[in-house]
């Protein structure tokens, strides 16, 4: 299978993360904005807004780093399927910062997505991305929040932690099935 790894620009700058793991949140924003264009091309129909504005339930806004949505065939409105929340490289061990990146995860899931018709109801997913770690979600709209999450058949457990360089495959074998199932 061919994977992100593929892109001399995203190994590039997956190189960089790694070399200078103190440099701000934005070098995420770049990786995955690369990773998530070629996986959700524009040709396509694909959008990804970085600091997508959100409100809150207390009237608050909130930015998602990364909303990825979808205009199938000629629709005008698109679909919100994908949301990726980054946090700066050096942080990738700090426990702490992973909880606070799915508790903003989870609240703007719940606030684009838990008010949604049953019958409007697709799947929609969460990736919290830390140095070259992340976590996959899925938003679950009985229970009104993200789940660790992982597809059958991918070789992971949800909630596990991956690697984009060490787990490529299974990386990518999961960004497919967010492809084919949003």
């Amino acid at each position: 299978m061919t994977t992100y790894l593929s892109n001399h620009a995203i190994k590039q700058e997956m190189e960089l993360i790694r070399l200078r793991p103190g440099d701000p949140e934005s070098t995420q924003y770049g990786l995955w904005n690369a990773i998530l264009g070629l996986q959700f091309p524009v040709s396509q129909g694909f959008i990804t807004r970085p600091q997508d504005r959100h409100s809150s339930q207390a009237g608050a806004y909130g930015f998602s780093d990364l909303h990825t949505y979808h205009y199938r065939g000629t629709a005008t409105h698109a679909t919100k399927f994908l949301i990726v929340q980054c946090k700066r490289p050096s942080a990738s061990t700090q426990s702490s910062v992973w909880r606070q990146a799915v508790d903003q995860l989870d609240e703007y899931l719940s606030n684009t997505h838990g008010t949604r018709r049953p019958a409007n109801r697709t799947p929609v997913y969460g990736i919290v991305a830390i140095g070259l770690k992340l976590r996959v979600y899925k938003y679950d709209d009985v229970n009104q929040g993200v789940l660790n999450w992982a597809p059958r058949g991918s070789g992971v457990k949800g909630g596990t932690m991956l690697n984009l360089d060490k787990d490529a495959t299974k990386v990518q074998w999961i960004l497919n099935h967010i492809y084919h199932n949003h």
